[in-house]
């Protein structure tokens, strides 16, 4: 029985609009009547997870969620940061000369801003999908007074991954490198993951891996669809997590792939 269901936010629980379906949320609100605790996991800061989170009312009842791909697991009420692995500043300061050399902007995230080393016309997205607001500052590496969860680069899909094989040749195991979208390669922390964090929140809960389903679509899901007994894959997912799936959608994100498989696995089965 799934006790447990953990959630991608872009490409997966929400629309092309960057909204939850009527459709995804009557599913959802059905499989917590259920009994089916519900996990948001996303690549966002928990700023920019917030509305959804609160539109499902989470916040409103003990519960978890997992940002910055698995850099942060936090409790919903109340709320507060249980985990968090951040940047030693010499190894940051290491990735930040790395990316100058190899010509690409460096983003962090602080207080619902962006802070980039540089522009890049595909950074718009990020500022649209997060609701932040985005400030240049040439010399970040220098002036940056936190640690960062996560690093972002913004890039063109041709050359973002020649700059993985650099950075993972370079860094090894010290980080994970991953490309979450093909315009977007992100280094967290080594121990950061989606699969290490939802691993993290299912042993606090005393929950096995064979009764959780993860469902996602990118490179930054893989780790928590392998973990869980059901990793799910949309329609619209990349062929690397569809082949590491144990259910693929029929339906993508646009046709409320999320409900489908809720429908289908959860509340026929219950």
């Amino acid at each position: 029985m799934i006790q447990l269901l953990a959630l991608d936010l872009d490409d997966t629980l929400l629309g092309a609009d960057l909204n939850i379906s009527p459709r995804n949320q009557r599913a959802l609100k059905a499989a917590e009547e259920q009994g089916v605790r519900i996990v948001l996991a996303s690549g966002r800061v928990a700023e920019a997870m917030d509305r959804y989170a609160e539109q499902l009312g989470l916040f409103e009842r003990p519960g978890y969620m997992i940002s910055d791909n698995g850099s942060t697991v936090s409790a919903t009420l109340p709320r507060a940061i249980l985990r968090q692995y951040t940047f030693d500043r010499a190894l940051l300061l290491r990735l930040f000369d790395a990316f100058e050399l190899l010509d690409l902007p460096v983003q962090v995230y602080r207080d619902r801003t962006i802070l980039a080393t540089k522009a890049c016309p595909k950074a718009i997205s990020d500022v649209k999908i997060s609701g932040f607001t985005r400030e240049v500052i040439p010399n970040l590496a220098q002036t940056l007074d936190f640690a960062p969860t996560k690093i972002v680069i913004p890039g063109d899909p041709e050359v973002l991954p020649t700059a993985l094989a650099v950075i993972r040749h370079t860094f090894g195991n010290q980080v994970n490198a991953l490309i979450s979208k093909p315009y977007y390669l992100e280094i967290l922390p080594a121990q950061a993951d989606k699969g290490t964090a939802l691993q993290y929140v299912a042993d606090t809960l005393g929950i096995s891996s064979r009764d959780i389903m993860a469902i996602g679509d990118a490179a930054n899901d893989l780790g928590m669809i392998r973990f869980a007994g059901w990793g799910v894959a949309m329609a619209n997912g990349t062929p690397e997590v569809r082949r590491a799936a144990r259910i693929v959608t029929d339906a993508s994100h646009e046709g409320d792939g999320v409900a489908e498989v809720i429908e289908d696995y959860l509340l026929k089965n219950a």
